[in-house]
């Protein structure tokens, strides 16, 4: 069977629309802020390379069979978050980088992130109804509180931080609590946590005939 078989239409609809406002908020973001905008083509794929190092340590530990190349995920996934790591602290602690940019950089891509929970709790109706209706309060949550970072209402730079923390740990926990409803699981077990991992990394998850979840690789 092809991958589209088993991908929803309306997933794909709301991808679709997470991209074009992407791309939108990117533009404006360039215009109004840019000195963050240069330094978001640095620093955003150094952080992209940091969760990809975190992911594939997780793929290594998660994997059902024990390969030697297993060990080869943990070396790729320790080296790249080190670097990574070290290359943003050189960056991010330079003396023209202030409390301010700082806070925009991480503003940016998480206000997109709000803006995809929302997309998607109104769009993915194979969710439940009540992950569906958190999805969209914590979405316009973690927008607001971006919006409030990037223009600095609340003048404090460990206040936002804990801000931005704050909502970044919801949004992680009801995207999860959003993607197993999907197959009538809860997050209150919180062992299914993995099975969200695996959702976000490069598996494709589905039901097979026999009511049972399958994972399969995409390759």
């Amino acid at each position: 069977m092809m991958l589209e078989d088993f991908m929803d239409k309306n997933k794909i609809r709301a991808d679709d629309y997470i991209t074009i406002l992407f791309l939108i908020n990117y533009l404006v973001f360039a215009l109004f802020f840019r000195m963050e905008a240069f330094l978001s083509i640095i620093i955003y794929p150094f952080a992209a390379l940091t969760i990809t190092g975190v992911l594939k340590i997780i793929s290594a530990f998660n994997k059902r069979n024990t390969e030697g190349s297993n060990i080869n995920k943990v070396l790729f996934g320790v080296i790249a978050i080190i670097f990574s790591v070290l290359f943003l602290f050189l960056i991010l602690v330079q003396p023209n980088i202030t409390p301010n940019i700082i806070i925009s950089l991480i503003s940016f891509p998480l206000m997109v992130v709000g803006y995809a929970g929302i997309i998607k709790g109104i769009l993915v109706d194979i969710y439940s109804v009540k992950h569906r209706i958190i999805s969209i309060i914590v979405g316009t949550s973690t927008t607001i509180v971006c919006l409030l970072g990037f223009f600095s209402v609340i003048n404090n730079f460990l206040l936002n931080i804990a801000a931005l923390s704050l909502v970044f740990l919801f949004t992680i926990l009801s995207r999860a609590a959003l993607y197993l409803s999907e197959y009538g699981l809860s997050l209150i077990n919180f062992k299914n946590f993995k099975l969200f991992l695996y959702i976000i990394s490069d598996y494709l998850i589905y039901i097979d005939r026999n009511g049972n979840i399958v994972l399969s690789k995409i390759e």
